[in-house]
């Protein structure tokens, strides 16, 4: 007996055989979702069959996490005594010193241009943290490689190569310390 090599996607039907009948059966509940999500167009070499996600349907659902809801910045601020501390070190009094005071800061416009820039967002962002890691580590990497591929046939090209080297590294400390705070200020409280 041989059997016949086409069964149609659709079809209820067992392979018929060559000299026999054919036989209806009732498809299963799992044979009937994948019947309604097979598909074959015209000229295709085959049959491409998506699966049945259960989240399509509500049947399972997914957890919330709670990383997904932003961070209460101003809260760990104050269970961290940030504001407290500062003043300790004297960095208030210093900066009052150099001219940085809240009036300043109000009338140059300090606060709008770094919501319009997207400091403000990016510091209640998950991610942050990540990315200003990753900065650090590319300027770390970037001051070395600065030094050892510049040539050193000049003073002048000596000169770039130690200004380089000096904002790669002052640049990765400054991002390395922005993701330790920010990561702080992020984290959950119990």
């Amino acid at each position: 007996m041989v059997t016949s090599a086409r069964v149609s996607a659709g079809s209820t039907r067992s392979p018929r055989f060559n000299g026999g009948g054919s036989s209806v059966r009732r498809p299963t509940r799992s044979a009937r979702l994948v019947e309604r999500k097979v598909s074959a167009t015209k000229g295709s070499r085959g049959v491409s069959i998506a699966f049945d996600n259960p989240l399509e349907r509500g049947v399972a659902k997914q957890k919330k996490d709670a990383t997904t809801e932003p961070p209460k910045l101003l809260t760990r601020v104050q269970e961290l005594r940030l504001l407290s501390k500062l003043e300790e070190a004297g960095l208030l009094s210093a900066a009052e010193k150099a001219g940085v005071t809240l009036s300043t800061i109000e009338e140059l416009g300090l606060l709008t241009k770094a919501e319009d820039l997207g400091l403000i967002s990016a510091a209640v962002d998950r991610g942050t943290p990540g990315l200003l890691n990753a900065v650090a580590l590319a300027l770390f990497a970037a001051g070395p490689a600065a030094v050892y591929f510049l040539p050193e046939d000049t003073p002048t090209l000596v000169a770039v190569q130690a200004v380089v080297a000096l904002v790669c590294v002052l640049g990765g400390s400054a991002a390395f310390g922005a993701a330790t705070l920010l990561s702080k200020l992020q984290a959950r409280t119990n």
